[in-house]
């Protein structure tokens, strides 16, 4: 759900190639001379591909090569539909985008009000990225700039002006919600690939040098080192909460006189 609007890209051409060696597909698509029969190869086929091998093997395996290799297709032939692993990675931005508003469809702010159907179209996206963490964290920093997202952003900044704010500033609210966001879904993200043993030591962090540290010295910290233990394994909480501040600040400045 990122900030900039271009037209959206027109549909892939879907392509099928055959193996060196492996002769040419006939009119049914079988292979003459015993070659194994390929699907057509389209962008909505690699972006399917690239989410699988993001969300088995991290993105550091979402090379042309590992995808030539899954599709079962030369890497040369990725390259037809993405020029590089960035425009791959911006095609991947704008799936999860579009999965983010399709889960949104159907609830209005008319239904809801301007607050909740902000909140909800929050944690849409927050689920729909931490669904794949890998791309998550891979995605949450770009922008597709694409229909879904375009008329996603038009949405939310008219539903914060309908609700009182003048126009620039319901556009600076938008990008402050979706940056809240973003930022706490990536670090979420992170947290999730990191490798267990790495999360019970700062796990151990709180639980045992905070708890542990002298009264006297850090009375504050002593008195909440329980609840900061908790909230260091709740990140679901952590973003509820700092969400319902961001949403707090909104409110008061919707109906703030003047």
């Amino acid at each position: 759900m990122p900030r900039a609007a271009t037209e959206s890209e027109p549909e892939p051409e879907s392509e099928s190639r055959s193996e060196p060696g492996s002769g040419s597909p006939d009119s049914t698509g079988s292979r003459k001379g015993g070659g194994r029969r390929r699907a057509a190869l389209s962008r909505e086929v690699i972006i399917e591909a690239a989410l699988n091998i993001g969300s088995r093997e991290g993105g550091s395996a979402l090379t042309f090569s590992r995808l030539g290799k899954e599709l079962g297709a030369d890497p040369t032939s990725v390259y037809r539909h993405f020029r590089d692993k960035d425009e791959l990675v911006v095609a991947l931005t704008d799936r999860m985008v579009t999965e983010s508003v399709e889960r949104m469809a159907g609830l209005t702010p008319q239904e809801v009000g301007w607050r909740e159907w902000l909140r909800r179209i929050a944690h849409s996206v927050r689920s729909v990225y931490l669904d794949r963490p890998a791309i998550a964290v891979l995605a949450a920093s770009r922008t597709a700039a694409s229909k879904s997202e375009t008329e996603s952003v038009e949405q939310i900044i008219g539903v914060l002006h309908s609700a009182g704010l003048p126009v620039i500033e319901a556009a600076e609210v938008y990008r402050a919600l979706l940056d809240l966001t973003l930022a706490f879904t990536q670090y979420s993200a992170a947290w999730s690939l990191l490798d267990p043993e790495y999360q019970n030591r700062d796990e151990q962090a709180w639980a045992v040098g905070y708890a542990t540290l002298p009264a006297e010295r850090f009375p504050l910290v002593h008195a909440s080192a329980a609840r900061l233990l908790e909230l260091t394994r709740d990140d679901a909480a952590v973003f509820e909460y700092t969400l319902g501040l961001f949403l707090d600040g909104v409110q008061m400045r919707i109906q703030a006189p003047g």
